[in-house]
């Protein structure tokens, strides 16, 4: 079956010549056109081509036209790369981009790589990380659940260091990056999968890490920028997981991608009454069902009460996790993600909620009692019922 392609907006006769030299039979159609295929329920191409080089803005109707029609690729062409743009382009939904000259050569790859990416289309998962306060641990969270996600990853996993004056992921990576996710916001209309992978750097267990800059180069974040980003981003990995500054509205305000925003609090009355305000704000913008709390660093002697929490909150704690600072600290230390470790409560708690919130089975359900999990805990029993107490 021959591949369907729309060209809207074109007069250019040598483009709809290219389109046809690349093997298909292109539909022609004004730009004023497009609302009405975005209110279309039938599938309306295979690949849509949108003429902008006598336009200065991108039509409004194409983001629509995107959630109507994900599965229909969409290629931007443009006078020049405009990075505002382009970056209205990615957040309509654009897949591909050229400027002129346009080759036969470089449409045709665009249009390679988008019928590619149609026949094998990864699921994507990203994950955001806010902690209530600095100190409750959700850097450390966030690099954890990273890794654990990355050691069932199939097509990639990702780690994204937001904290834009303070970021610690690499250190607790234990690597050296290069470039940092400023470079990446700053070049966002340039974006593509060979610059990107320039970008990251390599840490444990096939994670890849985006950096946050060095304290020097601390600097707002712009929330088209954050939220094209991490739409390009769930085009290229299977788990992203994003570490995100408490305080920062440009981060905050663009996690649309996010399957789940989780929100990280202790025991301590600040931190949780501060923990219920994010809560409440995060789910009027995002909805409750994608705002999870979890508690970090669980003292059943504590005067304050999970229960206690929980009523604080209005909600239940999605999940909680042992205090065990030393070996946390050992870790950061050695520049070695916990869950790597593999043989305290601590580490086993990260890899069930990495499980938990990406929806895949629990290894220890399956397990006899004295198989996978003991072998890889060294804990049987005792295990499960950490696990209730965790979860209940």
């Amino acid at each position: 079956m021959s591949l369907k392609i729309t060209v809207a907006g074109s007069t250019d006769r040598e483009l709809e010549g290219m389109v046809r030299s690349c093997g298909a039979a292109p539909s022609l159609v004004p730009l004023a056109q497009l609302p009405a295929m975005a209110q279309a329920t039938t599938r309306q191409a295979d690949v849509l081509i949108v003429d902008l080089r006598g336009q200065s803005s991108v039509p409004p109707a194409l983001g629509a036209f995107r959630r109507q029609h994900p599965t229909t690729g969409i290629l931007i062409v443009s006078k020049t790369l405009d990075p505002d743009l382009i970056l209205s382009a990615m957040r309509a939904g654009a897949n591909e981009w050229l400027a002129e000259p346009v080759t036969h050569a470089e449409l045709d790859a665009a249009i390679t790589r988008i019928v590619a990416h149609q026949a094998s289309p990864a699921v994507s998962q990203t994950f955001a990380f806010v902690g209530v306060k600095g100190g409750v641990g959700a850097t450390a969270l966030a690099v954890n659940i990273a890794t654990a996600l990355s050691r069932v990853a199939t097509s990639g996993a990702l780690m994204i260091d937001l904290q834009m004056s303070r970021g610690d992921a690499a250190l607790y990576l234990g690597v050296e990056p290069r470039f940092s996710v400023a470079d990446a916001l700053d070049n966002i209309h340039k974006l593509d999968e060979a610059f990107f992978r320039s970008l990251v750097v390599r840490g444990a267990s096939r994670l890849d890490l985006l950096a946050a800059p060095e304290a020097n180069g601390a600097a707002r974040l712009d929330p088209a920028r954050v939220k094209a980003l991490l739409e390009f981003t769930s085009r290229q990995f299977e788990y992203v997981v994003v570490d995100v500054p408490r305080s920062e509205p440009g981060a905050l305000d663009a996690l649309d991608a996010a399957k789940s925003i989780v929100v990280v609090t202790t025991q301590e009355v600040s931190a949780v009454r501060s923990a219920a305000s994010m809560a409440a704000r995060l789910r009027q913008r995002y909805s409750k069902d994608r705002v999870l709390v979890v508690m970090t660093r669980l003292d059943k002697e504590s005067e304050i009460s999970r229960e206690d929490v929980e009523q604080v909150l209005g909600s239940p704690l999605a999940f909680t996790f042992p205090s065990d600072y030393r070996t946390t600290m050992a870790a950061l230390n050695k520049g070695r993600p916990l869950v790597l470790t593999n043989h305290t409560n601590l580490a086993a708690s990260f890899e069930r909620f990495a499980r938990m919130v990406a929806g895949l089975q629990s290894e220890k359900a399956a397990a006899p009692e004295g198989g996978w999990l003991a072998r890889m805990t060294g804990r049987s029993k005792t295990r499960k019922r950490a696990d209730q107490e965790e979860t209940q």
